[in-house]
């Protein structure tokens, strides 16, 4: 059983990882993270599972709870937040990340290990670290650099200032706004793209895209590996007669 604030549900094949602690904007404290951790790891090892999704509710998170972040301080790699970030960055599944209200600190930076981040136009966006007298963490010190170039990158890193998803899909850290409205919709059509592929094509492809950067030859032969042991597969086999078929 999870503890209290993190709920979970699977229907369909959609395993649903919701933040639910209202009272305190979501903030994330050590049982929490070690839940979402189990959580994570659980999924990613249920065959039946082919999307997951991350939701708060009217706040995504106000990242780390810093009551327990001073009362528990994080030591190495067996403390729940790591084992949540490497549960979330190693996830072999597509994950969805549903983002209104304050997403701050880990709220922001686990977005940059998400597959498809969609929120609405109230969100706000807030990486505080420098603010706090520490340094950016989740790997965002690496990726964000990438996805937004690195001036950006040193804006929103050093400034420590708030963001608007506008500014957040410029710097490549969500894929998409959409209304409140219409954002389930939205969500529902990502799950039902996905679904209907295959899932170890989706899984492969998802693993290839995570990869180190490598020599670029290193990178065909390890795609190759993958396609041609993925054609000879029955359900490649059954997909491509069919596609033959039409």
């Amino acid at each position: 059983t999870m503890p209290a604030h993190i709920e979970t549900n699977l229907e369909n094949g959609v395993f649903t990882l919701s933040i639910n602690r209202p009272d305190k904007m979501n903030a994330l404290n050590a049982a929490m993270y070690g839940a979402m951790a189990d959580a994570l790891n659980g999924a990613a090892s249920n065959p039946e599972i082919n999307v997951i999704v991350i939701r708060g509710g009217d706040n995504f998170t106000a990242g780390y709870d810093l009551t327990d972040l001073l009362e528990n301080p994080p030591e190495g790699e067996s403390s729940p937040v790591f084992r949540f970030m490497f549960a979330l960055s190693e996830c072999p599944l597509p994950v969805i990340a549903i983002i209104d209200g304050a997403a701050v600190g880990i709220g922001v930076t686990l977005l940059l290990h998400c597959d498809f981040v969609y929120a609405t136009p109230e969100a706000e966006f807030l990486m505080p670290f420098v603010n706090l007298g520490a340094v950016p963490e989740f790997g965002a010190s690496q990726i964000l650099p990438l996805r937004a170039g690195y001036l950006k990158a040193a804006e929103l890193l050093m400034f420590a200032d708030k963001f608007d998803s506008n500014t957040a899909l410029d710097a490549g850290i969500i894929t998409s706004i959409h209304g409140r409205d219409e954002l389930e919709s939205v969500v529902a059509d990502c799950i039902r793209k996905l679904a209907s592929k295959s899932r170890a094509s989706i899984v492969s492809t998802k693993a290839l895209l995570k990869r180190d950067i490598e020599p670029l030859s290193d990178r065909i032969r390890a795609e190759a590996a993958i396609f041609t042991s993925g054609i000879a597969s029955p359900e490649a086999q059954g997909i491509l007669k069919a596609f033959l078929k039409r």
